[in-house]
């Protein structure tokens, strides 16, 4: 009886201070007059993965960067892949890191810098067995595709934080 009202007062507890399981969550930014337009620089999979969240929010994606009230260049978008455990018998790898990394620019309607070459970078680990390699390359890619979200997700605050429009 205890246990179950203690479970009762936690989860009130943890919805009464706006606690939220994480996930993709849509927020809501506000630019009904603003347009952004994206703009790739050897960074395609962010500019299409941050074209998709902004797009998303309900913020209007313009077709022309004349036509917008901002324009976000996303640029030399990477990825580094090291070593980060071997076994201490083997001396074969055992975990790999994976960091991405891109750079961001923003510009208004008339030409000043809001956000000027910004690096944006996201890391994860993950482990490797030689005796399941395809498995684990099919991993790897996932892995890059949830840092590609991650990054997009980190723009996206970025902008809301800095842009006067978008809050």
């Amino acid at each position: 009886m205890k246990a179950r009202l203690l479970m009762i007062c936690m989860l009130l507890l943890t919805t009464a201070c706006g606690f939220h399981l994480r996930g993709t969550q849509v927020a809501e930014t506000g630019i009904s007059s603003s347009s952004i337009y994206i703009h790739s620089v050897n960074a395609p999979r962010l500019a299409r993965e941050v074209a998709t969240q902004i797009s998303a929010t309900g913020v209007t994606l313009a077709n022309t960067p004349e036509s917008a009230s901002y324009r976000v260049t996303l640029k030399e978008e990477n990825f580094e892949k090291s070593v980060l455990s071997v076994a201490a018998d083997t001396g074969k790898v055992e975990e790999y890191q994976i960091v991405y990394n891109a750079r961001i620019d923003a510009v208004d309607a008339d030409g000043h810098n809001i956000i000027d070459n910004n690096p944006v970078s996201v890391a994860r680990d993950f482990t490797f067995d030689e005796n399941e390699v395809l498995g684990k390359f099919s991993e790897e890619g996932i892995v890059e595709d949830d840092l590609i979200r991650i990054a997009a997700s980190q723009v996206l605050r970025r902008l809301q934080a800095l842009l006067p429009t978008i809050k």
